[in-house]
């Protein structure tokens, strides 16, 4: 089997210059690089100068004013939604007292149509999964 020396390569190894105009590229190459190093240097310490306060941690003292704040928030989010559920809970406490003191058959009627409403959805999924329609 013989070497085709054909072509752009002439035979040479990957990364050798095959004549003059080869070696001039790599000579740009290598002075732009020289170029490029000492510019993206500078680059990146104008980066570190801007960002530096950013990313300099908190002290200890507001880190602790942080996570005070961070509590007070938790403890009246959580008061407020106690209060809700209480101030709902007693609604319908006062509703449900209200309809069994005040009209016992209407009560009585809705307590017996909830279940069976619910029963005749669940029959219509189930229906409906069984037809392969989606929900």
């Amino acid at each position: 089997m013989t070497k085709d020396n054909t072509g752009l390569d002439s035979g040479s190894k990957w990364g050798e210059a095959s004549d003059k105009d080869g070696q001039t590229k790599a000579a740009e190459e290598r002075a732009s690089s020289e170029f490029a190093l000492p510019e993206l240097i500078a680059g990146l310490e104008r980066l570190d100068r801007a960002y530096a306060k950013e990313a300099a941690p908190p002290s200890l003292g507001e880190l602790q004013a942080q996570l005070i704040a961070a509590a007070e928030r938790h403890r009246r989010r959580m008061l407020k939604e106690w209060l809700l559920f209480w101030l709902v809970s007693l609604v319908l406490l006062g509703f449900s007292l209200l309809a069994i003191t005040s009209a016992p058959p209407v009560y009585w009627m809705v307590q017996g149509l909830i279940p069976i409403a619910g029963i005749i959805a669940l029959i219509m999924r189930l229906g409906r999964k069984g037809r392969g329609e989606r929900e």
